[in-house]
């Protein structure tokens, strides 16, 4: 998996719960076990510190004989507990070899010669999260897991995955590259560029956004190559390359091992150390890169030009799709003394960008004089560069040139006389809530804590910082807080002055100019540098070629031992699941609340909904527009925009207004469509969250005047922004939505709310607002929201509650008074309710699923295939073993048929538990219409299977423990209770369910086999992608997106 490059760009300070008297003691026992000096297993204690402010205990140790660094977090309470082992990665040219030798380590070792033991122990653990990933500089291969023997296991695979892998030449064509023949039946057909990271890479680079920053990280910092891989250059990549890259980086001399939770740091010693005594020391070698402006010393300005794709969906003409940054040199981010001043450029950074009084927003966004701001933009570290940009996309070339100048008048003329009025500024109160959102944070408890600190401190960790000097959170804060009462604003105003305001500060230009035959231009080279590799072949080559890809699909498709990796047992997830006990309040017989009283850090968790069937279908596919509404338009008639996200950020720990659509767990045919608000805030200001509702529900301004349009004007725009780049991301979830929307009502709202449907109207609006301008947002589309809004806060559906259901997720001593607040605000908002008929069952009272075969075509180097059929409701026992066997397709059949014969990144069969739809699908495939085909034969091949016995017990239980991962993965205290408030699931129905998982047999897979797969004729198909290039008869029908 390739992570994203922009780690430190928006990364927000991790953080949690202060710790209490209790929790000093608890550290204080966890200190008291790790004396500074004692060896334990081969790994001397160097240093032992605690951080309260996350109640963490920090150990640092050594390992004697190679010198590795083992980091270890001890948590008194944090069962989720993380195991990593890390590399410091420089990749030597923009092949990709350390994003192909991540996937390769993973393909088998000596300990495990089996066939991607990785995926393998997908379902042989009951790990929440297991991955490898490919950062700038390093490569890391972390998991999570609250099981002993699942952690040990998991290690084992693990380490001996990454230090002695198999490494084979057919590993490194499955997954690196290959010339193979386009049909394996056929020696002489044409020959094709082919392999896992190739295509995954080609569909990375058809997002747009993507692809200016990976240029824009290769011209500011040339040295650091392209760790993912340039598709142009991946098929450069040599076997040898690979072998020597590994035997280079790959030694614990050169590694990071870290360690969070509960579990005894002693035990995992014993284990690295057993692996690591076959290892010797090498001499340490950091050789961390150096950015363009420490290795071009002599020059203070640089400015770079290149050019990328045309946004096909936007209505912006070709000479107005530049996207361009500047980018200011602050300094090495490595220094341990700047790390107060990186605290301090990232409080600055949410001053100037975040939200609607954001400076930068209002000037560059909300003008028009650019559509969206770049994805390069803000403050950010990488390696040792720290650098603040400023970047817009859609701009034409003489705002390009205009940019830098435009940037300081921003400052110069609005910033720097707003931080000059001192007291009386109003980012004062901004400050104020950039700094409540922080401490309210530390309050906050959630499951992947141990995983996000891990990703924070690693960057800069393997680039020889000391990670826990990046844990001390607390001290620089309370730094802050006694300079900003000292010094106010001026801090700010001084750091601008030095850097961005200074002229002799350096800064770095970059440019993509557009080009609408960048995508035929990059196919012709690829053909043609195919053409220049084919034209060298004779045919004792081509023969030699067949014969290697043909032993690849055997090693393919070949039957494994796979008894040699450690498996958890079915006996090991215990039967009765976690209950999370609720009681109800009935409020003067129009609502009810649900209450959780539970332990909650003194924060209170609440939600509300009201049903949503009265709604005329007619405005489903506006409601995400609509609640948009609510925090982006110009606030309310008492209260601006501006100052009601300030008390939202000063007073709360957030707000939120959205839709929702579920099947009923009984009855897949029976959406139930809800309006949904949320909210949290500490005890004491309870009361802000309810207030806020009530104005923001009942009171936003959905007028004609001037402020409203221009704030529904930018809102229309931003929604079009990066469309095409999403779809290019998450293809399959489009082109899933999309065929489920054919099968079930609630499939079909939903792809109205978030898929294709809401894809179209989002570029309707926009094509609308570019032909009428403003006033087509005044005649046509406001009126439209005033109608919602009406029949929002004045209906009710006839047979429901008159008002809104409430949730309370809280501590007891809070409880009583969030029942007053939740009893006063429902008196107030449905005190003139009137019933409304129920148009939801009307509007889909003939609703039928069909068939279908579509091709949804976009300009995508690589295509998304889908197929989806009916399954069974939540409640039944074929639902469950629906969900088993969807498990065991994708392990036992889909993984090898889609991503490793096709050569696709990912594919599968997915169930969807509560919505009731089966959808096979393909991610980022070369070969979408193979894999269709594939999708189509699987009941037939999972009936052979099932019935030969080569999917027997075992591999049920694998199936099983696959999916307990999920269902006993740990939660969000926020989150008990909302599969009965939000979905009525009873906690009596997830443990039938629950029950249904562990008794699935064979015989009950092969009953839903035939049932659901082989007899449901009801296939719908869909491909995404360039029909161009997909090769599809007639029978297919292609839908166009622009």
């Amino acid at each position: 998996m390739l992570r994203r490059f922009a780690v430190g760009q928006k990364q927000t300070i991790l953080r949690r719960n202060l710790a209490t008297a209790s929790g000093k003691a608890a550290l204080s026992d966890l200190v008291s076990k790790y004396p500074v000096g004692l060896s334990l297993h081969g790994f001397a204690i160097e240093d032992v510190q605690t951080v309260p402010e996350f109640s963490l205990v920090t150990v640092q140790l050594k390992h004697t004989k190679t010198g590795l660094q083992h980091l270890h977090l001890a948590s008194p309470t944090d069962n989720n507990n993380v195991f990593s082992v890390a590399f410091k990665t420089n990749p030597p040219n923009a092949t990709g070899i350390p994003h192909v030798l991540e996937h390769t380590t993973l393909c088998g070792s000596y300990k495990y010669p089996v066939r991607d033991p990785f995926f393998k122990m997908l379902n042989r653990s009951l790990s929440n999260f297991m991955n490898a990933m490919t950062g700038h500089d390093y490569t890391y291969y972390p998991f999570a897991t609250t099981n002993r023997k699942d952690y040990d296991n998991l290690m084992s695979v693990y380490l001996s995955s990454v230090y002695e892998p198999l490494l084979t030449y057919e590993d490194f064509s499955q997954e690196g590259w290959r010339l193979e023949q386009a049909d394996m039946n056929d020696k002489n057909s044409p020959l094709e560029f082919k392999g896992v990271v190739y295509n995954e890479m080609k569909g990375q680079y058809s997002n747009s956004s993507y692809l200016y920053y990976i240029r824009f990280q290769e011209a500011i910092y040339p040295a650091l190559k392209n760790s993912g891989g340039d598709p142009a250059k991946i098929t450069d990549m040599q076997y040898e390359d690979l072998i020597d890259f590994h035997t280079y980086n790959y030694h614990p001399s050169n590694a990071k091992t870290f360690s969070y939770g509960t579990f005894e740091v002693k035990d995992h010693l014993e284990k690295l150390d057993e692996f690591y005594g076959l290892f010797g020391r090498r001499s340490a070698n950091l050789d961390v890169k150096k950015s363009l402006f420490d290795s071009k010393l002599d020059d203070s300005h640089f400015h770079i030009e290149t050019t990328g794709p045309i946004d096909t969906m936007s209505s912006k003409p070709l000479e107005e799709q530049y996207k361009a940054s500047v980018t200011w040199n602050l300094g090495n981010p490595l220094d341990a003394s700047k790390q107060y001043e990186i605290f301090k450029w990232r409080v600055l950074n949410s001053l100037l960008f975040d939200g609607h009084n954001a400076p930068f927003y209002q000037e560059l966004i909300e003008t028009g004089f650019a559509e969206d701001f770049a994805p390069n933009t803000g403050f950010d570290q990488t390696s040792q560069l720290m650098s603040f940009t400023v970047g817009l996309s859609n701009i034409s070339r003489e705002k390009v040139d205009n940019l830098e100048s435009k940037i300081k008048d921003i400052l110069q003329n609005k910033v720097l006389v707003e931080l000059q009025k001192g007291e009386d500024s109003s980012y004062n109160e901004r400050i104020l809530a950039i700094l409540h959102q922080l401490e309210l944070s530390f309050k906050k408890h959630k499951p992947d804590f141990g995983l996000n600190l891990l990703n924070s401190i690693l960057p800069s960790w393997v680039n020889g910082m000391n990670p826990v000097s990046l844990l001390r959170v607390q001290s620089i804060l309370d730094r802050f807080k006694e300079d900003y009462e000292d010094c106010g604003l001026e801090i700010f105003e001084e750091l601008l002055q030095d850097t961005i305001l200074n002229e002799s500060t350096r800064k770095f230009k970059f440019t993509m100019k557009p080009n609408e035959n960048y995508n035929s231009e990059i196919q012709s080279k690829e053909a043609e540098k195919l053409l220049s590799r084919v034209e060298n072949l004779d045919q004792e080559d081509k023969d030699l070629i067949f014969a290697r890809s043909k032993k690849l699909l055997e090693k393919q498709q070949s039957e494994e031992d796979v008894s040699l990796l450690p498996s958890l047992s079915i006996e090991d997830i215990p039967r009765k699941g976690e209950d999370h006990p609720v009681t109800f309040k009935e409020i003067n017989l129009t609502s009810e609340i649900q209450k959780r009283i539970t332990n909650t850090n003194d924060l209170v968790y609440m939600t509300a909904t009201k049903n949503l069937s009265f709604l005329p279908e007619k405005y489903y596919k506006y409601m995400p527009l609509f609640t948009s509404c609510f925090t982006n338009l110009a606030g309310t008639s008492k209260t601006s925009i501006i100052d009601l996200e300030n008390r939202i950020q000063r007073k709360t720990g957030g707000i939120s207004f959205s839709v929702s659509v579920k099947s009923d767990p009984y009855n897949i045919a029976q959406p139930n469509f809800k309006f949904i608000m949320s909210g949290m805030a500490l005890g004491k200001d309870s009361k802000e969250v309810y207030d806020l509702w009530h104005e923001i529900l009942t009171d936003t301004k959905f007028s004609d005047e001037a402020e409203v349009v221009d704030k529904l004007n930018t809102l229309v725009k931003n929604l079009a922004q990066n469309q095409l780049n999403s779809i290019a991301d998450r293809g399959h979830s489009f082109a899933n939505s999309y065929s489920s929307s054919q099968l079930t009502p609630t499939k079909y709202i939903n792809n109205l709310l978030g898929g294709m449907g809401q894809v179209q109207l989002v570029s309707e609006l926009n094509k609308k607002l570019d032909a009428g301008g403003k006033e087509y947002l005044k005649d046509e589309l406001l009126p439209i929201l005033r109608e919602i809004h009406q029949l929002l806060v004045g209906g009710f559906a006839e047979g429901s509650l008159t008002g809104f259901r409430y949730s309370l997720v809280s501590d007891k001593k809070n409880t009583r008074t969030n029942e007053k607040l939740m009893e006063q605000f429902e008196a107030k908002v449905s005190q003139n309710s009137v019933v409304k008929p129920n148009a939801l069952d009307a509007a889909f009272a003939e609703f039928k699923s069909h068939g279908s075969k579509s091709i949804l075509n976009f300009p995508f180097a690589v295509g998304y295939a889908s197929l989806a059929k009916l399954g069974a409701p939540y409640a039944s026992k074929d639902g469950a073993a629906l969900q088993v066997l969807s498990q065991i397709m994708t392990f036992k059949h889909l993984h090898s048929v889609i991503r490793e014969s096709n050569g696709a990144y990912g594919g599968g069969l997915n169930y969807d538990g509560l919505g009731g739809t089966l959808n096979f699908y393909s991610y980022r495939d070369p070969n979408s219409l193979k894999s269709v085909s594939a999708f189509l034969k699987s009941a037939e091949y999972a009936l052979n299977n099932l019935l030969n016995g080569k999917w027997d017990s075992k591999v049920l239980q694998e199936a099983k423990l696959a999916i307990f991962q999920s269902v006993d993965a740990p939660s969000h205290v926020s989150t008990q209770g909302s599969a009965l408030f939000l979905e009525g699931i009873t906690d009596d129905l997830r443990q039938q369910r629950r029950e249904m998982f562990l008794d699935v047999t064979l015989e009950d897979l092969k009953d839903v086999n035939q049932k659901y797969l082989e007899n449901n004729t009801s296939d719908v198909m869909t491909i995404l992608g360039d029909a161009s290039n997909i090769g599809a008869d007639e029978s297919w029908n292609v839908k166009i997106f622009n």
